[in-house]
């Protein structure tokens, strides 16, 4: 669910119901309680799109479980009304009725059906209806149109929709099957994307060329319009939070608002870029900032946040990702490619990342952009900053410094730019305040890691680790039928690789995310590099068959030898630095409590550091609350009206 932030929208507040008179700015509005007829000064974090009563959180159509006609069908109706979305215009509507030839009733029932979620999933018709409106086209007649589109329409003959029909009628009478109506089959030729018809009936140049003149906006149109995205390796050197000694270089996965240079977001991590980092990146991007500016206590605001239009990315393999395609697709985000040798559509990004480079140049442990410049600087010995007091420094920087400096493509300052889209000038209309994600927990979660998995008695057994809760007992040993066959029926299961602790299992009947737990709760907390290295030194010891217990006793042993070792290598220091933010985030005892036999005590073992992947996440995380909208709901019914 989003929440439609401008005047005349229906908002809630707990239970009461309020109507947006105005937009004060990016954190009030004023609204009109529609009991008392009072207005009221009300924050925008406080509101949301229904009532307390009927909010239920983790809710959602896992597109990936979508058959694919039906997502596919459910696409075309949002193309059908993309344009149509926040318009109130009858006359718009009749005429893109006309245009797709449906009726206008069936368009507004779309509308009807999107604006209730603003997702994807709200358009998918998993149910056949009766009467009026259900497809009269057999299996049969649907197959030999698709044959017809694929093998006649879509080919350098270009042949005419009528011609088209004429080649469906004879297929049909071939067959001795009826024949569609002609309207039917314009229809689906109607509803074929431009693009497609382009490459097939034309050239690819020519759909590539549509492709740039449709989506790609240099400068972007409005805020959040488009947002572009990259990594880079980042030019310091940082250090552990015990010993202040070397742990590497970070890797940041930077957004940025390509209309006003606003930076989105961004993630810092020591593992090198992949989904995980760049979901975390576009989740940041989408959230409001309040909890990184109260966190470190940032003297200056960080308005960006909502759902942007389009997200603008290289062609790397994380970005490529069909998880990311669907989460993009779920909430109407839009998704361009950067042309492959044609860096200046990165432009953007590209400028922003330099010129946050030079900044980081001047700090002590800098690495320079290069050896020549470095000289004789001794980069290792003179790095004093940790990961988190760097993340604060950058975040400083950002908001304090890069915000509120002249841009020179844009002639004014990234705020500036910002605030004209947001509530416009005297030449320029406003665009108002961006969606604003409401569940931001079921966001998180489907920006994590994806797996499919059966469920046994022992409950999801992932990565050797066995994770149960009463929620499975339905599923355990089901099945389905797949092309006449009986299989194992697989579910989707999310992780977050910062802590494996726990699951997130999708339950397909209520449509709900439920947290899974340890099945043994006595195992610590851990992530996924510290479990993989486990697993590796078992395979050193020539343990080639291990069980759970065996790998978490491997990594508390793995961990005392971390910390008799202390500051021996890089990569013990980076494995006790990431048991130390474990610790600091959560009240959970990480001491496993299976005694060690005698004869696998080998901690006189010194470890190499390639007994470690070196890929450790170290951001500070307190994990995925399931009980976090409780107690925000909580929080809310303290707030006093009379304060604001």
């Amino acid at each position: 669910m989003s929440l439609e932030i401008k005047e005349g929208t229906k908002v809630y507040k707990l239970n009461k119901e309020y109507i947006i008179t105005s937009i004060i700015d990016f954190n009030y509005v004023f609204a009109k309680n529609t009991t008392t007829y009072e207005t009221e000064r009300l924050k925008i974090k406080d509101l949301s799109s229904t009532l307390l009563e009927k909010q239920e959180p983790n809710i959602c159509e896992d597109l990936s479980l979508v058959p694919p006609k039906k997502l596919e069908e459910a696409r075309k109706r949002y193309n059908a009304i993309k344009s149509l979305i926040d318009v109130n215009s009858r006359k718009e509507v009749e005429k893109r009725a006309k245009d797709l030839k449906v009726s206008p009733t069936t368009l507004y029932n779309w509308l009807r059906d999107y604006n209730s979620t603003r997702q994807l999933s709200s358009l998918v018709q998993l149910k056949i209806k009766g009467g009026k409106g259900k497809s009269r086209l057999t299996k049969e007649q649907d197959d030999i149109i698709d044959i017809v589109l694929k093998d006649y329409y879509l080919t350098n003959l270009k042949p005419t929709v009528a011609r088209t029909y004429e080649e469906v009628a004879i297929k049909c009478k071939n067959a001795n099957i009826q024949i569609p109506s002609e309207i039917t089959v314009r229809r689906r030729v109607n509803a074929l994307s431009e693009k497609l018809v382009l490459k097939r009936r034309e050239s690819k140049n020519d759909a590539h060329t549509l492709e740039l003149n449709q989506k790609e906006y240099p400068d972007g149109l409005y805020p959040l319009h488009i947002l572009q995205i990259d990594h880079t390796l980042v030019d310091i050197i940082l250090v552990d939070d015990e010993y202040r000694q070397e742990l590497g270089r970070p890797w940041i996965t930077m957004a940025i608002d390509v209309y006003s240079r606003m930076v989105a977001g961004f993630y810092i991590s020591f593992e090198s870029p992949g989904y995980f980092g760049t979901g975390q990146a576009l989740y940041n991007a989408i959230i409001p900032k309040d909890s990184i500016i109260e966190k470190y206590n940032i003297n200056s605001e960080w308005n960006v946040w909502g759902i942007p239009t389009t997200l603008h990315m290289d062609n790397a393999k994380e970005f490529r990702g069909i998880d990311l395609q669907l989460t993009c697709e779920e909430y109407g985000i839009d998704i361009i490619w950067r042309p492959v040798g044609r860096p200046q559509f990165g432009a953007h990004i590209e400028r922003l990342l330099g010129t946050l480079s030079n900044h980081i140049h001047a700090l002590d442990g800098t690495t320079k952009s290069n050896i020549l410049k470095r000289r004789n600087y001794d980069s290792q010995k003179h790095a004093n900053m940790t990961l988190e007091e760097f993340e604060k420094w950058l975040t400083i920087l950002i908001t304090e410094k890069y915000h509120k400096d002249i841009h020179s493509q844009i002639n004014m300052t990234p705020i500036q730019k910002y605030q004209e889209g947001i509530f416009g000038t005297k030449s320029q209309p406003p665009r108002g305040l961006p969606k604003r994600v409401e569940d931001e927990q079921l966001l998180q979660i489907n920006l994590l890691p994806k797996f499919d998995r059966t469920i046994q008695k022992y409950g999801i057994q992932l990565d050797t680790i066995n994770y149960y809760s009463e929620v499975l007992n339905m599923w355990i040993e089901s099945f389905e039928m797949i092309r006449g066959k009986k299989h194992k029926k697989k579910f989707i299961i999310r992780r977050d690789p910062r802590d494996i602790s726990k699951i997130w299992f999708y339950e397909p009947n209520v449509k709900k995310y439920y947290q899974i737990p340890y099945r043994n709760h006595r195992l610590p907390k851990t992530s996924i590099w510290e479990f993989n290295a486990a697993q590796k030194y078992l395979k050193k010891e020539n343990n080639k068959e291990y069980n759970e217990d065996e790998i978490f006793e491997a990594l508390i042993r793995l961990r005392e030898i971390a910390n008799e070792s202390k500051i021996k290598t890089k990569a013990h220091r980076k494995n006790i630095d990431r048991i130390s933010k474990l610790n600091k985030f959560t009240s959970t005892n990480l001491n496993y409590e299976k005694p060690l036999k005698k004869e696998d005590d080998k901690n006189n073992i010194e470890l190499k550091d390639e007994d470690w992947f070196d890929m450790d996440e170290l951001v500070p995380f307190e994990g995925i609350d399931d009980n976090s909208f409780n107690k925000k709901n909580q929080e809310i019914q303290k707030l006093d009206d009379s304060n604001f």
